[in-house]
């Protein structure tokens, strides 16, 4: 259980050493699903502990909207039933030692466009506390 004091996560800066490995461990599967088509553009990086989550909006490389075409997501953005939306949850190994290495960050779930809060049952699902996606 977390104590009162831990349960406000922490907003993680750009200027923070370990907030590049965080967002390079979590936009992973855009980076498997798009290559460099796709990027992210970071939102919010909320840490509580070992817990991250990541929230961002998908930019086409150019920094506008996201080109689905060719991808598995064309015929969901065709039909208005994908938004630009990312997130994820991620944990830090128990191993791990460096913050700022990619390697320290596991990748429990993420969104890929969700037209809902597709995060809501994440904390329940890995007993991650509420506070770190902001509920």
């Amino acid at each position: 259980m977390h104590s009162p004091s831990e349960s406000v996560p922490r907003v993680l800066g750009e200027d923070e050493p370990a907030r590049e490995a965080i967002v390079q461990a979590a936009a992973a599967p855009l980076r498997e699903a798009f290559g460099v088509r796709i990027r992210l553009d970071v939102e919010r990086v909320n840490r509580l502990g070992p817990w991250v989550f990541v929230q961002g909006t998908m930019r086409g490389s150019d920094g506008g909207r996201p080109n689905y075409a060719g991808t598995s997501y064309q015929a969901a953005a065709a039909d208005g039933t994908l938004s630009d939306t990312y997130a994820a949850l991620l944990k830090k190994d128990e191993n791990a030692v460096a913050d700022a290495d990619v390697r320290s960050w596991r990748l429990l779930e993420y969104a890929i466009g969700p037209t809902d809060v597709a995060w809501l049952t994440w904390p329940d699902e890995h007993q991650a506390p509420r506070s770190v996606i902001g509920v």
